[in-house]
């Protein structure tokens, strides 16, 4: 799990061990997890994490998900004290990592996009924990609309 915030967001990168149980098809379970999710975090790091949040969860079956959390500040502020009311958002696609130095063995088993002096890869087969590790150590995850744009503009190379 990796943890970044940014100003009034909180990203989560959870590989697919974390997410191996859960639908995401299932509104309420999913939900529930956040719901826990949420709890865990504010309990280990120490951020205050009450009220009400949209929840936007990025899902590749390869990887795992990507979750963006982001705090609405409503009105009625007294009514979430201590409580956690989250809306989610599942959105399901392909994740790309923009590479910076990569073993070219692992080439086969992507899509290979490029622009201008930026390449992308896309799982296109299975890929083992060690394989996506090895991905993982020389690349950023681009994911949701820019993923989509970057694989709309792009040239594929491979």
């Amino acid at each position: 799990m990796k943890l970044i915030t940014d100003g009034d967001m909180i990203v989560l990168y959870l590989n697919r061990m974390y997410i191996s149980s859960l639908d995401f098809t299932d509104k309420e379970a999913t939900e529930k997890y956040m719901k826990r999710l949420l709890m865990k975090i504010s309990n280990k790091y120490d951020i205050k994490i009450d009220g009400y949040y949209v929840v936007n969860l990025y899902v590749d079956m390869n990887y795992g998900v990507v979750i963006e959390i982001k705090k609405e500040e409503l009105e009625y502020l007294d009514y979430f004290v201590n409580q956690i009311e989250i809306n989610t958002k599942v959105t399901e696609g392909s994740f790309l990592y923009e590479v910076y130095n990569f073993d070219s063995s692992l080439f086969k088993k992507f899509i290979i996009y490029k622009i201008k002096d930026k390449l992308y890869l896309r799982v296109k087969d299975n890929i083992s924990d060690l394989e996506m590790g090895k991905v993982l150590e020389s690349a950023e995850i681009v994911y949701g609309t820019k993923a989509n744009e970057i694989i709309r503009k792009a040239k594929v190379v491979r």
